[in-house]
């Protein structure tokens, strides 16, 4: 790696940096400094300078640049969704490097101009292939939704904190799962919040007709290589070390760990049915007993959340933060953790709602019909069609959404993001809404709420996002 990094610093002088390594300079700077934690590189600083100065300035693009609806004319590299989900943490990367504070806040910058301008009700935002909007019915790119957990990643291992790790959650358990069948043969180029048809059709969007089909290889063959790093980098993610010598939970699910701390061969195993269910436990066992502190991330979501340490009192754990616990550990001690995950709404484009629930988004289950038009199982491709109505308004009070929503969980059973097989299911009253419709081959933006229908009130609903392949996610709010 040295040699290679000694290479590029001669040659880059006569062969800059062009076209797609000129947009995606920064993942340079990851490798830099992996490779500087173990030894030293004679060009380390000179050489992320010269990247720096041939690369795109994605520090003014997102402190000055704004685009405020889909890039729908004027494509270019600059607005496209992949390299913004890279990009977001190129401002942090070269903060190390530069000093600058104003460089460490423009990844912050990146997340509020893309939430405020192309936010989706998960913590991703659109692109089909380049920004588009924040009409629930544009495209994102699987891709970008791989791309940008690493991103969330990469920004909490520099900095801490919990809001990076908070947005990882919700990207890696909502979009991820959704944008590909159980058996994971087959998946989707663009995947949409609000899904009502998957077909071969023309959409207001640069890629293909088919992309947002299930398949092999839809539209191109790019996710078809890159979306397996999904799930491999998130649990590599989940744990981290602190600077005091200590382990840190950054994100939630079942799984074991073993690392050294000290001198002594640590395992920590966890044992919950996270994202669907708030409680969690962790069994440490330490050979030999050793002192080190175990920090664990309180979501910004999880008010209530309680703490205890081999069956002591609980006790009480702020959200937004890390809860510390400093001991001796020895052989079985087990902590147990709390999370209580209370519904909650946001308001999203036109002033509709989206049910939220832990780290899990929430959408209308609609019934659905898969029909392969080509290929042969398991390699095939499916255009999938709705057999039951979408097109609901909700009726419910979004500063109490709990007096409104019912949840009811069950057991976990794989494959667990899969439509019949939903771990948790959220109940809702609502009314059909026959002025709203398609527009093309999507469902038309949802109209501005509050809204009026004198359809009969009906109990509707709604499972995980990933689960949900057709999926209403940002509904009207119907007058109540």
């Amino acid at each position: 790696m040295a040699s290679y990094f000694m290479h590029l610093y001669k040659r880059l002088p006569v062969e800059p940096l062009d076209f797609w390594a000129r947009f995606r300079w920064g993942e340079y700077l990851v490798s830099l400094l992996w490779l500087c934690e173990s030894r030293a590189c004679p060009v380390f600083g000179k050489l992320a300078h010269v990247l720096k100065s041939q690369g795109y300035n994605w520090n003014d693009h997102f402190n000055y640049f704004r685009i405020e609806d889909a890039v729908d004319e004027s494509r270019n590299l600059a607005t496209h969704v992949v390299n913004h989900a890279m990009a977001v943490k190129y401002p942090g990367l070269w903060s190390l490097f530069s000093g600058k504070v104003s460089d460490r806040k423009a990844s912050d910058a990146a997340l509020a101009m893309l939430d405020r301008f192309h936010g989706t009700a998960t913590g991703v935002f659109t692109g089909d292939e380049h920004l588009a909007g924040l009409n629930p019915s544009r495209g994102t790119e699987l891709c970008a939704v791989v791309e940008f957990m690493y991103s969330l990643s990469v920004l909490t291992s520099l900095f801490g904190g919990t809001a990076y790790a908070d947005r990882l959650e919700s990207v890696c358990y909502n979009n991820l799962p959704a944008a590909f069948t159980a058996d994971m043969w087959a998946h989707q180029y663009d995947q949409q919040s609000n899904q009502v048809l998957c077909t071969v059709d023309a959409r207001p969007w640069s890629n293909g007709d088919d992309a947002n089909i299930f398949g092999l290889e839809p539209n191109y063959q790019c996710c078809t290589a890159n979306f397996h790093q999904g799930w491999p980098k998130f649990v590599s993610h989940m744990w981290m070390g602190t600077p005091d010598k200590g382990l840190a939970a950054i994100a939630y699910g079942p799984g074991v760990i073993d690392t050294t701390i000290g001198g002594a061969q640590v395992r920590v195993s966890e044992r919950t049915d996270y994202p669907f269910s708030g409680e969690i436990e962790f069994e440490v066992r330490s050979s030999p007993p050793a002192t080190w502190p175990l920090m664990l991330r309180i979501p910004g979501w999880a008010e209530g959340a309680e703490i205890s340490v081999n069956d002591d009192t609980p006790r009480e754990a702020r959200p937004g933060g890390y809860h510390k616990i400093s001991r001796a550990w020895r052989k079985g001690d087990k902590v147990a953790l709390a999370l209580p995950m209370k519904p909650r709404v946001s308001r999203r484009y036109n002033d509709s709602v989206a049910v939220h629930r832990g780290p899990l988004t929430f959408s209308l289950r609609i019934e659905s019909e898969w029909k392969r038009i080509r290929g042969k199982k398991p390699a095939a491709d499916y255009e999938v069609y709705p057999k039951s109505k979408w097109n609901y308004a909700l009726l419910l009070d979004p500063n109490d959404p709990g007096r409104s929503l019912a949840v009811e969980e069950k057991s976990v059973k794989m494959p667990c993001f899969s439509e019949d097989r939903a771990p948790v299911e959220i109940t809702v009253k609502g009314r059909e809404l026959p002025s709203w419709g398609m527009e093309g081959a999507s469902a038309a933006p949802p109209p501005r709420s509050p809204v009026t229908s004198a359809k009969p009130v009906v109990e509707v609903t709604l499972i995980p996002y990933g689960a949900a392949k057709l999926r209403i996610t940002e509904f009207p709010l119907a007058e109540r």
